[in-house]
């Protein structure tokens, strides 16, 4: 439902719109700020959590990812040589896969008891990556070579 919103507005943005590299570390933090808003209701019994609100924190949850995925996509296959262009896609979805099976393994790590510490450290832990990121962006961009 936003990926046309965001394709218009990238479209619109043109040269204006930010790197690839930062569309990542935006993407990235936004994934850490989502987190963090579970905060403010970790030990809250299920029913004290209005729907709207856990709404609210999957749309940040959304806009993030549409900052990833797509992005991703497109520069897997832009910067990818001819002849290993479906290698390219191949690993860029292997990565996917592990990072899925990486969620799976640090969701063993939840529990009721420790929802604060849980969500806290996976929300600065990613907005850490994404400043990283960020701080890298120029450089990574110089790397990629023209492509935005």
């Amino acid at each position: 439902m936003l990926s046309p919103l965001f394709a218009a507005m990238w479209t619109k943005l043109g040269r204006r719109a930010p790197t690839t590299p930062r569309k990542f570390a935006y993407g990235v933090v936004g994934m850490g700020l989502a987190f963090l808003l579970f905060l403010p209701m970790a030990g809250s019994t299920g029913r004290s959590v209005p729907a709207l609100v856990v709404v609210a924190i999957m749309a940040v949850f959304a806009v993030s990812e549409l900052m990833l995925s797509p992005i991703g996509l497109s520069v897997t296959t832009q910067l990818a040589p001819n002849a290993f262009r479906a290698q390219m896609m191949a690993l860029y979805f292997f990565s996917v896969g592990l990072g899925t099976s990486m969620s799976g393994v640090l969701s063993g790590y939840y529990g009721p008891d420790r929802e604060f510490a849980y969500f806290g450290i996976l929300g600065l832990v990613a907005i850490v990556v994404g400043a990283v990121v960020w701080v890298f962006a120029p450089r990574v961009s110089r790397l990629m070579e023209g492509v935005h």
